[in-house]
């Protein structure tokens, strides 16, 4: 299959066969790997993710005796002390999931160790205050050596450009490795191909990938690379040559790295839920109508900005196929919604012109209420690059009946504590279903929203995942430094 798409784009990429004096303009050919990719992923995506989601929940229940997975009771609180680290990461108001991550957990590892966390040159200004640790650019941490060198490192890594000098370091020099995106094939391309470094990336992907890996890294460097290819490349041993020990946040996650690189200690720590303000029992109805919403109406809620694996196309077109079955609604998308998606079209075109509204960016509370105050999130991702949702962690915690597919990260979850549908791309029924029973089942839309909420309450505490932290990080500063590969 791939070398037939490649034999195509070969042919794109030179004359048209009909007219040999014409080349194909390189929209052209960006829309043929647009097509390919949807191809991909309905011929051979989803019969691979599910073959990979029955492997991957036999794998939790052989190993669910194993105090690392146990189903039973969470770990016990720890008292240890983690000394002295650095911490690269992107931190606020830098507009990234990974930097709230790293700003909600910093208060929780303030008592449990001294550490700088360390951003990048050209990131905007974040308040040391509001984290409890000082705060240094890349250029002052590294102008100490010798305190650099004495300091164990740890890298929060995620798959986008602003991770590329945590990328940089981390390949480097030695550290614990926070992967919060398995798939890191983007972060590759913009880092090393923004600076012009083509043969690196190249070279990188033809040891990973083999030949594959050096014709789509070719197709990169042109601009033309499809998604469906990016998630196929998932360049994820690069970044974890150096590592000491890895932290990720979901069994999918734990497993494959342990597949794919057994030497290298990993441990799956939960993402930690907190909440971004405490919930005020002001009246709903007030509320509702502060924000826009209709104080009466059902509200469909889709969290963060709007991408193509977010699926807020079959969102859409599923509340549009059972409109007239269900009460009174709305589908509120908190986040950017881009143009290029023709989401607004796809409303029109299903009949949802009226009940669609799209809010843009929002400050944190602004979004936390918006999870309070909705009565049904749907949280789906495909493809996924192995990361675990944060706003799927919010919405749960507040008690709000989650739809998502069953699939990969979601397989963390137990069954009652989330509606977990068939991965479909090219049809809605499931999801349709799914939305037709919660808005005309209180009750349902209750009991869901209650298991989700006991069930981060007992897994994903703060104080919890940072004495995880803690401990983890503390058996892998005491192993010795190898050298550097």
């Amino acid at each position: 299959m791939f070398s037939k798409i490649l034999e195509k784009i070969g042919s794109l990429i030179g004359r048209d066969h009909q007219s040999h004096d014409r080349k194909f303009s390189l929209h052209e050919v960006q829309q043929v790997l647009d097509q390919h990719h949807a191809a991909l992923l309905e011929l051979y995506g989803i019969p691979l993710d599910e073959l990979r989601n029955q492997r991957l929940r036999a794998r939790i229940l052989e190993n669910a005796s194993l105090r690392i997975n146990s189903s039973s009771n969470p770990p016990a609180k720890s008292d240890a002390f983690g000394g002295d680290w650095a911490i690269f990461t992107p931190l606020p108001p830098t507009a990234s999931g990974i930097a709230d991550y790293a700003a909600e957990l910093a208060p929780s590892l303030a008592p449990r160790l001294n550490a700088t966390y360390v951003v990048a040159d050209d990131a905007p200004d974040p308040d040391p205050d509001h984290f409890g640790f000082a705060v240094q650019r890349l250029h002052e941490w590294k102008s100490n050596q010798e305190r650099d060198l004495a300091t164990p490192r740890l890298y929060h890594l995620g798959n986008s450009r602003i991770h590329d000098y945590v990328l940089e370091e981390a390949m480097r020099r030695p550290g614990v490795v926070v992967l919060h995106d398995r798939v890191l094939h983007h972060l590759f391309e913009q880092t090393f191909l923004r600076r012009g470094d083509s043969q690196t990336f190249k070279t990188l992907a033809a040891e990973q990938h083999g030949r594959l890996g050096e014709m789509i890294a070719d197709l990169a460097e042109r601009d033309l690379s499809g998604a469906a290819f990016r998630f196929g490349l998932p360049l994820t041993a690069p970044a974890l040559q150096n590592a000491k020990a890895v932290i990720v946040h979901s069994f999918e996650s734990m497993y494959r790295v342990r597949d794919l690189l057994p030497h290298i200690p990993v441990q799956r720590i939960p993402l930690q839920y907190s909440r971004a303000t405490l919930f005020t029992a002001t009246n709903a109805g007030e509320i509702r109508k502060r924000l826009g919403m209709h104080p009466d109406r059902l509200i469909f809620v889709a969290l963060g900005f709007a991408t193509i694996p977010k699926r807020v196309d079959q969102l859409i077109t599923a509340l549009g196929s059972i409109k007239d079955q269900i009460p009174a609604f709305e589908l509120w998308v908190v986040g950017e919604m881009p143009d290029s998606l023709r989401l607004q079209e796809l409303a029109n075109n299903s009949g949802m012109t009226n009940h669609l509204q799209v809010t843009g960016r929002v400050d944190m509370d602004t979004f936390q209420a918006f999870i309070d105050h909705g009565d049904v999130v749907v949280n789906l991702r495909f493809p996924s690059a192995g990361e675990s949702s944060a706003t799927l962690i919010r919405a749960m915690g507040a008690g709000k009946p989650c739809v998502v597919f069953d699939s990969g990260t979601a397989l963390d979850y137990p069954d009652d504590a989330l509606v977990k549908i068939p991965l479909e791309i090219s049809s809605h029924t499931g999801l349709a279903n799914a939305l037709r029973e919660l808005a005309c089942d209180a009750n349902e839309r209750q009991q869901k929203g209650s298991a989700a909420a006991e069930h981060i309450a007992k897994w994903h505490d703060v104080n919890q995942c940072a004495d995880a932290y803690v401990n983890f990080m503390l058996s892998a500063s005491n192993e010795r430094d190898e050298p550097l590969r």
